[in-house]
């Protein structure tokens, strides 16, 4: 049974993105998107799309070099490039692989422990998930998206109250506010329990000036991410308004952080659909040469599709210089 169980864990995510394009393209025959991609200007969108990779790639690995500086061990932007490039890589197949990549990397080249360096990358998670919900929610208050009946910029709207309400939590408790707060000290065990492990050793140790520096040094990262789409979709001689973009784009990012699927396959592609449907515009629209669905599910497919191929392709590259640095301290230990 628990065989049984692990099993369907592991293939309900798949299984639920691969019902989601079941959906999407019985409502848009795949015909109609292939057709749809012939409208793509391949070196306009191919140079995008590495620029962006590129963007990404190096303000990632710059702030995780910072985190793990301050919080794990020393190491440079040089070190952290082949760890992250790997990291991409596994991730394509799983997050959690890909992750656990960076933090064994570097406990066998660096000595590092393998828990407090999956922490550092836990706290670099937390930041993010936080800015995603920020833009959702402030995107929420300005337009009305609903699936049906279901009103979604009101359950973003909740969902970032609660969020909010919890980080404020989170900081009381890391940062030892509900004894200063209170005159009488409230002590548990279980807390000692868990400053003690070195998974959370970073949220231990990190000051709100941390959370702060950190999160303005992820900013542009997010930043790039948000006006990837409005600068995509130019590539099929179509135009979002960046403000469609400001007040729409943050809620599918967080649409698709729900553990529903495997880094948001299929979800990202059906809230793109839904949501953006009625504020693209552009001659291959107008011409009738393509329905606003058409090129925005061909224009995510491969947004999608280019993203994941510029990932391994960089993966794979950095992996032999990882293979590499692993055996020859495997060497130097025997």
């Amino acid at each position: 049974m628990k065989t049984l169980l692990n099993l369907l864990k592991k293939c309900l995510p798949w299984l639920v993105a691969a019902g989601l394009f079941a959906y999407l393209f019985h409502q848009i025959p795949p015909r109609k998107v292939a057709a749809a991609m012939t409208h793509i200007r391949p070196l306009r969108f191919a140079f995008y799309a590495v620029t962006y990779c590129f963007l990404i790639f190096v303000l990632d690995t710059y702030s995780l070099t910072r985190v793990f500086k301050r919080f794990c061990i020393p190491v440079s932007f040089k070190e952290m490039v082949p760890a992250r490039g790997v990291s991409y890589l596994l991730g394509l197949l799983n997050y959690n692989a890909g992750q656990a990549s960076i933090a064994y990397y570097f406990k066998r080249t660096k000595g590092a422990s393998f828990f407090k360096a999956l922490g550092s990358l836990l706290f670099v998670l937390v930041i993010d998930l936080y800015w995603v919900t920020f833009f959702a929610f402030i995107g929420s208050l300005f337009i009305d998206l609903k699936l049906k009946d279901f009103n979604v910029s009101a359950w973003v709207q909740r969902l970032g109250l609660v969020l909010f309400i919890g980080l404020l939590v989170h900081l009381a408790f890391w940062r030892g506010w509900f004894s200063k707060w209170f005159r009488f000290k409230v002590h548990f065990k279980f807390s000692d329990w868990l400053r003690g492990r070195h998974l959370f050793q970073t949220f231990h140790q990190a000051t709100v000036k941390d959370y702060a520096v950190m999160a303005l040094m992820r900013l542009p990262i997010h930043c790039v991410a948000l006006s990837s789409l409005y600068i995509a979709v130019t590539a099929f001689g179509t135009r979002i308004p960046f403000i469609s973009i400001l007040t729409t784009v943050p809620v599918i990012f967080l649409i698709g952080v729900l553990p529903v699927t495997p880094g948001g396959l299929g979800t990202v592609q059906a809230a793109t659909v839904q949501f953006l449907k009625d504020a693209i515009y552009g001659p291959t629209i107008s011409q009738g040469l393509a329905t606003p669905q058409e090129i925005l599910l061909a224009m995510s497919l491969s947004w999608m599709v280019a993203n994941y191929l510029l990932k391994a392709i960089f993966g794979i590259i950095c992996l032999k210089k990882v293979q590499s640095d692993l055996f020859k301290e495997e060497k130097l230990e025997t």
